[in-house]
């Protein structure tokens, strides 16, 4: 009886021992793979923030760009639609010209047929009493008309330089406004761009400092863990070491003493043999 309940009494703790033994497999099974997760999470954690802000970075530089691009597009459709305006303009001003210089040249040349007329019958009248007269009226009249004709050429002259002149100052003041506006609005993007520049270089610049105070907490801490180690490490070899010598000490005094008794009782020590 006694027997079989020793026999049970082994079954079970053997039992109890593999369970024992199974279940820390598992414990240090879940822990080899618990932490490379966590390594791995941490370096994508740390990945990441990277990442998204050199993402970040691309993206405000194509926006930039592409704000330069459509703010060029706009600039020479303005400029096309004022040269368009200047150049209509131009043309009303100089078929307005054409045509004034017209009526002009059709009102002198009615007049002078009308004056051509008068001569002719006034020639007629006095062709036998007063040739010298009426050769000298009919020279008059083509004095006149030639002055006729000279003044409104001189005019049209006049205008059409007067005209060019005015086109010319409003050329040049449209051409000095276009200018400006181009100068004022590349300034202006310049600006930004400069302000970008600057608002990204002093964040990196506060994310190396940020990691750089990290890296100097992690390597303070990981110093005094150091010291922390090296010092218990210390300790438990002191202690060892002291325990050592005492059970040194302890043993050669036993070893005196057994030495004094034999000089005292006379005696000599027994060897012992090992089989």
């Amino acid at each position: 009886m006694e027997s079989l309940l020793m026999q049970k009494r082994v079954k079970f703790s053997g039992q109890e021992h593999e369970e024992a033994s199974s279940a820390g497999e598992k414990m240090n099974n879940k822990a080899k793979t618990w932490f490379p997760s966590q390594a791995y999470w941490q370096m994508s954690q740390d990945y990441v923030p990277q990442e998204s802000e050199y993402a970040a970075a691309v993206a405000a530089a194509a926006f930039a760009v592409n704000s330069i691009e459509e703010a060029e597009l706009d600039r020479r459709r303005k400029m096309k639609e004022d040269f368009e305006r200047a150049k209509s303009r131009m043309n009303t001003m100089n078929e307005s010209a054409t045509s004034g210089s017209v009526r002009v040249t059709r009102s002198f040349t009615g007049k002078e047929v009308k004056d051509a007329g008068e001569t002719s019958t006034a020639r007629q009248k006095q062709q036998d009493q007063r040739a010298q007269e009426s050769s000298m009226t009919s020279r008059k009249p083509s004095r006149s008309t030639s002055m006729r004709l000279k003044n409104p050429a001189d005019q049209k002259q006049r205008g059409n330089s007067s005209r060019g002149d005015v086109m010319d100052d409003k050329v040049g003041s449209w051409e000095k406004a276009q200018l400006l506006k181009i100068h004022k609005r590349y300034e202006k993007l310049k600006s930004r761009i400069f302000s970008w520049e600057n608002s990204k270089k002093t964040q990196a610049k506060l994310h190396m400092e940020k990691k750089k105070s990290e890296l100097e907490l992690r390597k303070t801490r990981n110093s005094q863990h150091y010291q922390d180690k090296l010092a218990r490490i210390d300790m438990i070899a002191g202690g060892a070491r002291a325990q050592l010598e005492e059970k040194r000490r302890n043993e050669e005094s036993v070893v005196e003493e057994k030495a004094k008794y034999m000089r005292r009782k006379g005696r000599s020590p027994v060897k012992f043999f090992c089989c």
